[in-house]
């Protein structure tokens, strides 16, 4: 996703931050569902990566659940 920006009188672009949507769990239940996020927007030192394909893996089921009961919720794991 490319930022969003605007220009102002004085010709100079302002970033503005970015809406993304991800799955999260709200607590050790296990279940997840969609939670609406605002991205900052990329800087100069940052570097875009379009994710097409993602997974859980097994650390991110624990952390789901609070296995090491350090989750500090709402988690979006992966």
């Amino acid at each position: 996703m490319a930022p969003t920006a605007t220009t102002t009188t004085t010709g100079e672009q302002q970033q503005h931050p970015r809406k993304a949507v991800g799955l999260a769990a709200h607590d050790a239940s296990g279940h997840l569902s969609p939670i609406r996020i605002l991205r900052r927007s990329t800087g100069d030192d940052d570097v875009a990566i379009k994710v097409l394909y993602c997974g859980i893996c097994h650390s991110d089921l624990h952390t789901i659940k609070n296995d090491w009961k350090n989750a500090i919720y709402p988690v979006v794991p992966g």
